[in-house]
């Protein structure tokens, strides 16, 4: 069985090693259907895309002090593992499970 799952996707902040590194996170949303075959599932995948209506949206981290040093000021280097930045965007994946948030476990840089 071959599912078309639905995501929102961000960016998160992994870690301050090599300069600062970040990762994707996908939020499930929804399946769109469910094929026995993997061509079908595909062809019908950009059909589900094609009509999906999305606003995105801006996140700012995990919370109003995230990226802010102790003095108020915006800064780098006080941005903390995990939080969401940017703007989202949504993917399309056919895949061969129910949709479900990915990574299951943050990475940790190795």
């Amino acid at each position: 069985m071959y599912y078309i799952n639905v995501y929102e996707m961000s960016q998160a902040y992994g870690g301050p090693e090599e300069g600062g590194w970040w990762y994707d996170v996908g939020e499930y949303i929804s399946c769109e259907g469910t094929f026995g075959s993997r061509e079908k599932a595909i062809i019908c995948s950009a059909d589900a895309e094609d009509n999906l209506q999305y606003k995105s949206k801006y996140n700012m981290g995990n919370g109003p002090h995230d990226g802010v040093a102790p003095d108020g000021e915006p800064d780098d280097t006080y941005l903390m593992r995990g939080g969401r930045w940017g703007e989202t965007s949504i993917k399309v994946r056919v895949e061969d499970h129910i949709g479900r948030d990915y990574p299951s476990e943050r990475p940790y840089y190795s």
